[in-house]
């Protein structure tokens, strides 16, 4: 009896997977998903598509990949209750995530921080320097020293 009660009480050992005792690339292997079908990817793009391409012919030649928008500055005068409200705030975010990385990275990544340097009259040579701004003609005035300019009697 005590016999059939040990063989009753034999219970069944659970395996525990640890980095020990299991081969992570054996049961990928086994069990892992396999495409051995022909790629229909057309890899003659593959250097016009990378982001890092786009992103330095726009820096050299400042000309945008044909979808894109640039920012633009909007009055916001007749925004008067809350929903519009924060509609004009999301839409100044995913203006401001529009922008080259490299930008957003200068003003850590941070609408805010890119509206209180436009605040600032002093950065608009930066502005310029960063192709976010237009410089714009100052038209001179002359004076000929031959002209007047007192009144005369």
């Amino acid at each position: 009896m005590a016999k059939y009660f040990l063989k009753e009480m034999k219970m069944k050992t659970v395996f525990c997977r640890a980095p020990y005792n299991y081969d992570m690339d054996l049961a990928s292997d086994k069990h892992g998903l396999k495409c051995d079908d022909p790629s229909l990817t057309q890899q003659q793009f593959k250097e016009e598509s990378d982001i890092n391409t786009i992103v330095d012919r726009f820096m050299k030649s400042g000309v945008l990949p044909t979808p894109v928008n640039m920012p633009q500055y909007i009055d916001y005068e007749g925004v008067f209750d809350f929903q519009s409200a924060m509609n004009v705030v999301r839409q100044a975010d995913e203006n401001f995530m529009r922008m080259d990385a490299k930008i957003r990275a200068r003003f850590n990544n941070s609408p805010q921080e890119f509206l209180q340097f436009f605040a600032e009259p002093e950065n608009f040579d930066e502005a310029i320097r960063l192709g976010l701004a237009i410089p714009q003609a100052v038209a001179e005035t002359k004076v000929s020293a031959a002209e007047p300019t007192s009144k005369s009697e």
